[in-house]
């Protein structure tokens, strides 16, 4: 997958239809390439519910995770390989970075001691990039609506 498609995904999902509904999310989510499988997903703490996406090929993994019956966030990797500080894995994140920054201004560090990962802040939306580069490497990308993620999190504590 390339950066544009990657950069493609998260500007279409930027759009919000996909918050409506799971079904909303589920349709959406056909659009772009990705399929939910039927069933019920994976049970997180807290009550969300982690549905494994079929993917595009480039991506090696996707998930969509609901609470409350709500979609809560889309996360998908790519560029992985199996081997740490891949060369072409961490130029794949500089160019994504580079991309995602031209449609959303300057990312901020989530952790300001830590280079990665670092997302961009919309109206109810973040949108997050982080490299993994020390056992495997690969980039994740999300796209979480920001309340629903927070009332998750405090559910889950």
């Amino acid at each position: 997958m390339t950066v544009e498609q990657s950069v493609g995904i998260v500007s279409s999902l930027l759009d919000g239809r996909w918050l409506d509904s799971e079904e909303a999310a589920a349709e959406a989510l056909r659009g772009l390439g990705f399929a939910v499988p039927a069933g019920a997903g994976r049970q997180l703490t807290g009550g969300s519910v982690q549905h494994d996406l079929e993917h595009p090929a480039g991506i090696d993994h996707a998930s969509l995770t609901t609470a409350a019956g709500e979609p809560v966030s889309v996360i998908f990797l790519l560029a992985s390989v199996p081997e740490p500080q891949s060369v072409v894995t961490a130029a794949t994140y500089r160019a994504l970075l580079a991309a995602l920054s031209d449609l959303l201004g300057a990312p901020e560090r989530v952790w300001p001691d830590q280079p990665t990962p670092v997302q961009w802040r919309t109206a109810e939306l973040d949108v997050g990039a982080q490299l993994f580069d020390r056992r495997d490497s690969s980039v994740m990308v999300w796209v979480e609506h920001r309340a629903r993620n927070q009332q998750a999190e405090l559910r889950a504590r």
